[in-house]
């Protein structure tokens, strides 16, 4: 029973809860659930769930030959950790109040050069992970085929680079 639900759940996250939660935030008649939902976001672990779901259906798309296999441990970590920075940021930022939100509140406009210095802050970690990435696909990107090299590169700008921006 268990199996199911966690095969139901990586499904819907596959395939609906980028969709699921962008239709949520755009909604001005929030339930209570979609309200505390969209203020806490879901658990680490549902997040480390769902991009290690997404990682596996990667894994079964490359099709990998049991030399190519000799490298996948490293970029799978290598993957994890940037999906789940990634998914993580996005949350955040779905979550960050708009300029609208603040003034109905009445909170002050937030310091520009505080704003520049978070972004850089931002820009500079998402730069060390994405070298990081780059690093550990290197030894299996060279034995891929070229399908396989597109597969891997379809992966990350769908399923990780979607969220940012």
């Amino acid at each position: 029973m268990k199996k199911r639900i966690l095969i139901g759940l990586a499904s819907a996250a596959l395939t609906g809860f980028p969709l699921l939660n962008g239709s949520i935030a755009q909604t001005d008649n929030k339930t209570p659930a979609a309200q505390a939902e969209r203020n806490t976001g879901p658990a680490d672990n549902q997040i480390a769930n769902e991009v290690d779901a997404r990682i596996a259906h990667l894994k079964a798309q490359l099709n990998l030959s049991v030399d190519q296999e000799k490298n996948w441990p490293g970029l799978q970590s290598a993957l994890h950790d940037y999906g789940v920075g990634q998914l993580k940021h996005a949350i955040e930022s779905e979550n960050r109040p708009s300029r609208r939100e603040r003034a109905r509140q009445g909170q002050e406009r937030p310091n520009e050069i505080g704003v520049l210095r978070t972004i850089a802050d931002n820009l500079a970690a998402r730069g060390a992970s994405l070298k990081k990435l780059a690093d550990a696909a290197e030894p299996l990107y060279a034995t891929l085929d070229e399908r396989q090299q597109h597969e891997l590169f379809q992966f990350l700008r769908t399923d990780f680079e979607r969220r940012h921006g």
